[in-house]
């Protein structure tokens, strides 16, 4: 599936009082509007409940971060005294700093374990320069992009009316789509010099903002956007989940039809997903905070490597298709339970002897899948979507899925080789060491290219500004600090339903 990242929040910056141009005297305050822009869309997210209010408000958030960007690359270039376009060297644009900018963000890949502990969020970083917020605001686009890809899946796939193959496959491509542009987003903030947090001795980069961390999320992206490749056309995710949904009635007219796969080419796309989840999850792993303290957040350190497990466990599963379409069946179970092993199912046999277990032991390894299910139900990202009655994704990295799509095949193959093919089952404990090679689908993008404000929007800055109508209030973050608002005058605060934001 695909990460739904937390969204970063940000304090009011007044770029008017730091900088300060001869030649475009309105370009700062510009600059400033389009910062109250993507900072207010980003307080109405987080004001907005869980589910499809907040995904109905992430385009507007892309839109101000996209409409801003090209301010703050300018003010940048100027700043640098690098040519905005080396084609016309006349176009320039004069600023001087008056006082440093110090722009004030949230992070929410940073590991805060005092302040998860205690259900607050965590505090405000405050940076050093126009870089820094250059940067965030990427941050934010690629966060947005993500979680955009996997609001349109999860809606699509997990609908009370079951998806057509024509949905399901829109659905896919435009997150896919999503998917590649966050990967850019993060491929141009890897390039990019990393930033040190202001008020640091040492000069430490802020985790969410390093390097590596940039590069660990643009191989995420990747992996997801490959995975998803294959979902398009798993037509046997697909019959579990309609399988699992209260509402659909199409079982009563007619078995949902599993049509024939290239299961061996799934297969080596779920191997390239499954290494580009290590090379993301590596990379993570290698990035730490200030004092040597671990660096990212564990929810996401958890959600990488369970997707590279479910990667894996796919691939095989799709290697048992391709025997079994063979006639292979005998193999084909032995590859399930690779899969299940690869996918760290407890009390997955991978052995023939194991095959034998009856009575109590058996009652009891399906005891504790199920309580091993309902814990991953209620630990992992699925609260978004898992309300009471309603279908729900189980995990966003799509263990819970895959591990039901597996023990169907299972069971359905076993009972088909004990009546009619009684095939030997071969050992499975040697066929995830002899996997292939990955292939790709999708070819890595190129690094993110921000817009550059264009002559005719640059001319209407050369007139002075107008008068300043966004004040310089912080527009009550101390509310926002403390996650509480006002329902009506004189009651009690209501807390918001998030505070990591």
């Amino acid at each position: 599936m695909v990460y739904a990242f937390q969204l970063p929040s940000t304090g009011h910056l007044s770029l008017q009082t730091s900088l300060v141009s001869s030649s475009h005297p309105s370009l700062p305050q510009a600059a400033s509007t389009a910062r109250h822009a993507l900072r207010q869309a980003l307080k109405d997210h987080k004001r907005l409940p869980r589910g499809a209010q907040r995904d109905s408000n992430l385009p507007s958030i892309l839109t101000a971060a996209t409409d801003y960007l090209p301010y703050i690359l300018t003010i940048s270039k100027a700043l640098n005294t690098t040519p905005l376009d080396p084609n016309s060297p006349a176009l320039s644009v004069d600023i001087t700093l008056r006082t440093d900018v110090q722009p004030e963000w949230r992070p929410t890949l940073t590991a805060n374990t005092a302040t998860r502990a205690l259900k607050h969020a965590p505090p405000r970083v405050r940076g050093q320069g126009i870089d820094f917020e250059i940067a965030f605001v990427l941050t934010t686009m690629g966060y947005v992009l993500s979680r955009m890809a996997h609001s349109g899946v999860v809606r699509t796939l997990y609908n009370r009316t079951t998806p057509t193959p024509d949905q399901r496959t829109v659905a896919v491509q435009t997150a896919t789509k999503h998917l590649l542009q966050a990967s850019a987003v993060h491929t141009l903030l890897a390039s990019m010099p990393a930033v040190p947090t202001s008020g640091t001795a040492d000069g430490s980069v802020l985790p969410d903002l390093d390097p590596a961390t940039q590069n660990a999320l643009a191989s995420l992206a990747l992996a997801e956007a490959t995975l998803l490749a294959v979902l398009k056309d798993d037509s046997y995710v697909a019959a579990c989940i309609q399988a699992r949904n209260p509402s659909d009635k199409d079982w009563m007219v007619r078995a949902p039809e599993i049509p024939k796969v290239r299961a061996h080419l799934f297969a080596r796309l779920c191997l390239r997903a499954a290494e580009y989840a290590d090379r993301a999850g590596a990379g993570l792993g290698a990035v730490h905070g200030a004092g040597g303290k671990a660096g990212i957040d564990d929810d996401l350190m958890g959600y990488v490597a369970a997707l590279g497990r479910v990667a894996r466990a796919r691939a095989c599963r799709f290697f048992g298709v391709d025997a079994e379409l063979a006639g292979k069946i005998g193999e084909g179970i032995a590859w399930l339970r690779a899969a299940k092993a690869a996918l760290g199912v407890r009390g997955a046999q991978t052995d023939e002897k194991e095959t034998k277990s009856r009575g109590l032991s058996r009652l009891k390894q399906g005891w504790m899948e199920r309580r091993e299910e309902r814990r991953m139900e209620k630990d992992a990202g699925s609260r978004d979507y898992n309300e009471k009655g309603e279908l729900g994704p189980g995990d966003n990295a799509g263990r819970e899925e895959e591990g039901r799509v597996i023990e169907m095949l299972e069971t359905k193959w076993v009972r088909m080789n004990d009546t009619i093919n009684t095939q030997l089952i071969p050992p499975s404990a040697d066929l995830l060491t002899n996997l292939p090679s990955g292939r790709d689908i999708h070819s890595p993008p190129g690094p993110y290219k921000i817009p550059m404000l264009d002559e005719e929007q640059l001319g209407r800055m050369r007139a002075p500004p107008m008068e300043d109508d966004l004040g310089l209030s912080s527009d009550l973050d101390s509310d926002e600090d403390l996650g509480v608002r006002s329902a009506t005058p004189g009651g009690f605060p209501e807390r918001t339903d998030s505070a990591y934001y």
